[in-house]
């Protein structure tokens, strides 16, 4: 993968870094993860790289809005949203609480496997 872009928080603490990979023939997967800057220390990242960002909004200097879709695309609802409270390594999926350690867990707990075509 190769990172190829930073979103940094309005108060410059923490920064979204997004790596890019090809999955598909021009079909790319950009896959985020949190940084604190103060300490270098990366506060969330994807284990499963196929997690991707369409969208990253920062809210306030510890709050990030991600919409995150994941490749191949199998799955209902199409994308999921994310709110991620930096300073408290805490975020919210469909308006339930989470630690971090926990976010992907419970991202995929949130997708539908959609029916095979007949």
């Amino acid at each position: 993968m190769e990172e190829m872009e930073k979103i940094i928080a309005p108060g410059g603490r923490f920064e979204v870094r997004v790596a890019a990979w090809e999955a598909r023939n021009s079909q790319w997967v950009y896959v985020p993860s949190l940084l604190d800057t103060q300490t270098q220390a990366v506060i969330f990242a994807f284990t499963n790289p196929h997690w991707s960002m369409d969208q990253a909004t920062w809210r306030s200097d510890a709050t990030v809005h991600f919409v995150l879709r994941k490749f191949p695309g199998d799955h209902l609802p199409a994308t999921l949203e994310l709110l991620v409270n930096c300073a408290n390594q805490t975020a919210t999926v469909g308006g339930a609480e989470f630690r971090l350690a926990e976010i992907e867990q419970a991202l995929e707990a949130a997708f539908e496997k959609k029916p095979s075509a007949p």
